[in-house]
């Protein structure tokens, strides 16, 4: 409290009224006062209150109010409460020491700062120049290197309290005497201090070999800026730096850092660094270019583009550029140009494929490539040589874009001939990074295509087994999604699923954020056909979606968003805040506009239409949306997509309900076809997957043929078979649509029963709206 403080001014006029005053001068207690003020107010004997009194006297000076408000604050935050077990109070040590002091004690503390030595001060400016904490052993260096005792001016600082000093580390007890301190030099002294301490640490880092002081002194240099380079030299040594920086930082999954680092580095390099330091600046421009397609960076990305195509040397050198063009082109919506630009390149590099891929090509490509595997065993296959070839690396890196691109635009029946040709170039060439992926591919084409889910098995285990093998992580996350997609009809997919997760971890490491968010999307939709708490998979889609569109990836927008919509409806209340669920279920007219245009989309909107009517008993629009599902289904012959199970059991369930209810042995047929593909699915995959819905499409065809028994027998059969597998869903399903069933054929009571087992599994699941649309049945 100074001269100027209202309670100052307040008693030198009550003075003057004559009044008589006493003044009480309330001096800082020592560490044994401090105890005993502490040991009587918590009744304990001063022995065990000891180490809590001098933690208290550091923090407070010694103060008696700043003593009995910070005991004050630590009973608040639950540091200081009563034991009833051992019956006495007791405390956290290290949360007392680690918490934040109050306001008004930083207050008091900074207003001794000013009458500290000059020399202590200077330390506490240096050390502030880290932030709020240091490391010691950073300290000593940096006082080693400059000169100067900075460890024993900061210790001095520790005795008066306005450090804290553990963990091998110096700690501001306050933000506010951290800003104090940094604000006590002026601007361009703290630039240039930062720029100075960077240049120090970069020395040290260079000589001890220390990769994370590299880190530091990248950040210490660009507080400092461009401004304080002496010469292009130095400005050179600083942009080095930086990449090294940003190198790290990519190792760490740090993309957002690393751009930094990239950016920065870029700023300092000289003019005409293209020509005097080519190799330097064109590392810099790729890494900062993957990065900025990673942070949604879109606008800088096309500049860092447009310098590297414009300023590298030859093709080889413009290679990365080219990959990240395409990859920002099919993000974007720009599939087509995408396409373009892989085949053009691959042509270029001697590995183009033909315009036109037409089913001859397909199937004579596949069967010389089934006949080489046939001669290689799995363990021959693992101790493959790698692929030094640089061509064939570009071409595989090439090949695996123009899967992904192939995927989206609808050209379904190209993807095994891109998968083949992949592993073809492997077995001649080697492995290279992405060889791992062509078998995963390989196995979703055995696996979802030609049914042979035995053969599929094999080749995604293989794949698994060449990622471990493999030097490199980039392509894990492509892996891991892939082989899930064949494990999941092999193995129990409610334990299957969770993979993608770990493809989506594996991913961000790498920074595929393609994949990360293609395994998380995946893994929503599958958790919700899975049976997962329809509540929990909704919240899981909003926080998808913004990251979906963070990153700008309209494919996979179109492909949740239906989902999205249907789960939401499923639940009715799902606790999320409507601005989230505005945000993330919003389409704009961009995104409207580029989904009308792609195959899947279309394939993706009418199967989400036709089972959200079929859940809601919407006979026409189930009607109308399943025949532009079946067109549509029609015209691509081949699909590796893992959902399509799904798809065709619900699409089963669907064409009986409408050829029953219309009288249309056409729809009866599309009903047959789809019990048949479950049927041999739970003969050749798995009967823990597609058991109970083999047996319910199964009732529904006997429902629909009039021989009432073998449906009651089958309804039955399917619940069973849904509950003893886990499908919460599903179950809830049969057992409605026994009830069905049962109603139509005049036994309303029985069908009480099971309307009431499903409005339960319904409310289980957490379908709380379907669940409300039994309810009228139950009475």
């Amino acid at each position: 409290m100074n001269e100027t403080h209202p309670l100052t001014n307040m008693l030198a006029s009550v003075d003057t009224f004559g009044i008589k005053t006493t003044m009480i001068r309330l001096t800082p207690m020592n560490k044994d006062a401090v105890n005993e003020f502490v040991s009587a107010t918590l009744s304990l004997l001063p022995r065990i209150t000891r180490p809590l009194a001098n933690i208290l006297h550091q923090r407070s000076k010694g103060s008696p109010i700043f003593v009995k408000q910070l005991m004050v604050e630590m009973s608040r935050q639950r540091y200081l409460y009563p034991s009833l077990t051992r019956r006495r109070w007791v405390w956290e040590v290290e949360k007392i020491r680690d918490m934040k002091i109050p306001e008004s004690v930083a207050t008091f503390i900074l207003n001794s700062l000013n009458r500290l030595p000059s020399e202590v001060l200077s330390a506490l400016c240096s050390l502030s120049c880290f932030g709020t904490t240091a490391g010691i052993e950073l300290i000593e260096a940096l006082g080693a290197e400059v000169q100067q005792d900075l460890v024993k001016h900061l210790d001095e600082a520790v005795a008066v309290s306005v450090l804290d000093k553990r963990n091998n580390s110096y700690y501001f007890v306050h933000d506010k005497l951290q800003e104090a301190a940094y604000s006590a030099m002026n601007p361009e002294d703290r630039r240039r201090t930062h720029f100075l301490y960077g240049l120090t640490l970069a020395r040290i880092a260079a000589r001890e070999r220390d990769d994370k002081l590299i880190l530091i002194a990248s950040t210490q240099v660009n507080l400092g800026g461009p401004e304080f380079v002496a010469d292009d030299d130095q400005a050179v040594q600083v942009a080095k730096l930086n990449l090294e920086a940003g190198k790290m930082a990519i190792k760490m999954s740090d993309f957002f850092s690393a751009y930094s680092f990239l950016e920065y580095g870029i700023s300092y390099l000289p003019k005409g660094h293209w020509d005097t330091n080519y190799d330097l600046s064109l590392e810099l421009f790729n890494k900062s270019a993957s990065c900025a397609l990673m942070n949604a960076e879109h606008k800088n990305l096309n500049f860092l583009l447009d310098q590297i195509m414009h300023n590298a040397n030859c093709a080889n050198d413009k290679f990365r550029a080219i990959m990240i063009s395409i990859t920002f082109k099919m993000w974007s919506g720009q599939i087509a140009e995408a396409i373009k630009m892989t085949t053009s390149t691959l042509n270029d590099l001697g590995e183009g494929i033909p315009n036109l891929i037409t089913p001859s090509i397909v199937e004579e490509n596949l069967k010389a490539t089934k006949e080489k595997l046939a001669r290689i065993s799995d363990d021959t296959l693992l101790t493959y040589p790698i692929m030094i070839d640089p061509l064939k690396i570009e071409a595989m890196s090439l090949l695996g874009k123009l899967f992904a691109s192939f995927s989206f635009a609808g050209h379904i029946t190209s993807l095994p001939f891109i998968a083949s040709k992949m592993i073809q170039i492997s077995l001649e060439s080697g492995w290279s990074s992405l060889s791992p992926a062509a078998f995963a591919h390989w196995s979703n084409y055995l696996a979802l295509v030609e049914n042979k889910f035995e053969d599929g098995y094999r080749y995604a285990k293989l794949a698994l087994s060449l990622r471990r093998a493999s030097t490199s992580c980039i392509y894990d996350g492509a892996v891991i999604f892939c082989t899930t997609n064949t494990k999941i009809f092999v193995e129990p997919v409610q334990s299957t699923i969770e993979f993608y997760l770990e493809g989506h971890k594996a991913a961000m490491r790498s920074g595929a954020t393609r994949y990360a968010t293609l395994c998380a999307m995946v893994y929503d939709m599958s958790s919700f056909w899975a049976g997962k708490n329809v509540k929990a998979v909704c919240c899981a889609m909003v926080e998808t979606m913004k990251q979906v569109k963070f990153y700008n990836n309209l494919l996979l927008l179109t492909i949740i968003l239906p989902a999205f919509q249907v789960a939401v409806k499923m639940a009715g209340e799902t606790g999320i805040e409507q601005s989230d669920l505005i945000n993330a279920s919003g389409e704009s007219s961009k995104e409207r506009n580029f989904a009308a245009k792609l195959p899947s989309h279309i394939l993706n909107t009418s199967f989400h239409g036709f089972y959200e009517a079929f859940i809601f008993r919407q006979l026409e629009r189930a009607k109308q949306d399943a025949e532009t599902f079946y067109e549509e289904q029609s015209e691509s012959t081949i699909n590796m997509s893992s959902p399509m199970f799904m798809r065709e059991f619900y699409f089963g369930l669907v064409s009986f309900w409408i050829g029953r209810e219309k009288c249309d042995k056409k729809w009866l047929l599309r009903g047959i076809a789809s019990k048949h593909a479950l049927n041999n699915l739970a003969t050749t995959a798995s009967t823990w997957n597609f058991e109970n819905k083999a047996f319910l499409l199964q009732a529904e065809e006997q429902f629909s043929q009039m021989d009432f028994v073998a449906a009651g027998v089958l309804y039955e059969a399917a619940i069973l078979s849904s509950k003893r597998h886990k499908f919460l869903n599903e179950e809830a399903l049969a057992n409605e649509l026994a009830g069905y069933f049962y109603l139509d054929t005049g036994k309303k009571m029985k069908s009480i029963h099971y309307f009431s087992q499903a409005f339960q599994k319904y409310t289980e699941w957490g379908a709380l709206a379907k669940a409300s649309t039994l309810s009228k049945y139950l009475n």
